[in-house]
């Protein structure tokens, strides 16, 4: 065996063994609120983004990283593989039985980019984050750029930088922070938003692009905060009338990216499906009476100025 041979055979056991430390579940993972099935899918849209607070060891690297609760996307494409026909199609139904008709598409450490029936992520938390206005021939080619990415292998080059976070602070502190500094990077290689944004910047649909308005005789562009872009106004003013939109480099994109874009509608399954839904018929652990709950005005802290209680408490009295 060739010493380059012998290299690579030890690289691969090497990476093999921190992707199965990376994919180990999180212990004391909490799902905020269970998820109906039914709903889901009687909610979900072929072109949805799926943005999952994931339960292993890399999601809460990821988490880390991107200061987020979301540490995982996939795109949901119902579907829109089996229609396709052909060797994709029948593994598919194979694989899936009948939910391969509600498939999405993600990429993973483990398996890169793959198929995985809507129940995987069942016991997780989500969030629903739908393109505003997408024309259908244009949520055709988002799909497909996906689709056809299915049996690519994920790029693990710098899978031991993850590696890192999980050593104690002092001992590699300095290797820690080189991470935080060059997180775009590390991001381009272990979050799989990448891949959706590419696919939705294939038909140049905003995902957090950075826009800006000519400024006056100066031929450069002032750049305007990512909440503003969602807030348009009547009028020749409006930033999606006369902004100019630069997309923002994928690799840079995490999931959070999809829950803050103003051109990504967040969708509540049980608002939406659940037209009669009453609080008031809610059923609690504990039957009782809800009693008004009385606050009292908290004394006055000591800040150099004195204040006196009695007027204070008179002051505040009706507050509220």
């Amino acid at each position: 065996m060739s010493h380059v041979t012998l290299r690579r055979a030890i690289r691969r056991r090497v990476t093999d063994w921190i992707v199965r430390t990376l994919v180990k579940e999180h212990r004391g993972y909490r799902q905020r609120s269970p998820n109906d099935i039914e709903a889901l899918r009687a909610v979900l849209r072929p072109g949805d983004v799926i943005l999952v607070e994931g339960s292993q060891r890399i999601s809460e690297v990821i988490k880390y990283l991107t200061q987020s609760s979301w540490s995982h996307s996939a795109l949901y494409v119902g579907d829109a593989v089996a229609k396709r026909g052909g060797q994709l199609a029948r593994d598919a139904h194979e694989q899936f039985g009948e939910e391969a008709d509600f498939l999405l598409v993600e990429a993973t450490v483990e398996y890169g980019v793959t198929p995985a029936p809507l129940s995987k992520y069942i016991d997780h938390n989500l969030r629903i984050c739908r393109p505003v206005r997408l024309r259908p021939g244009d949520l055709q080619t988002v799909l497909d750029t996906v689709i056809t990415q299915i049996g690519m292998p994920y790029n693990v080059e710098h899978i031991v930088d993850l590696l890192r976070y999980f050593f104690p602070i002092a001992l590699l502190s300095r290797w820690r922070s080189q991470a935080l500094r060059h997180s775009g990077k590390l991001t381009k290689e272990v979050i799989c938003s990448s891949q959706i944004a590419m696919a939705f910047q294939r038909v140049r649909y905003p995902v957090q692009p950075n826009v800006s308005r000519e400024g006056n005789g100066r031929g450069k562009g002032r750049r305007a905060p990512g909440w503003l872009i969602g807030l348009r106004r009547r009028g020749a003013d409006s930033l999606l009338d006369s902004g100019v939109f630069t997309p923002a480099d994928p690799s840079l994109i995490t999931p959070r990216d999809f829950d803050l874009s103003p051109y990504f509608q967040v969708v509540k399954p049980l608002a939406s499906e659940r037209g009669d839904f009453d609080y008031k018929k809610v059923r609690w652990a504990v039957e009782s009476d809800a009693a008004p709950v009385t606050v009292k005005a908290p004394e006055p802290k000591r800040l150099g100025v004195r204040v006196a209680a009695p007027a204070f408490r008179a002051a505040t009295k009706n507050v509220g």
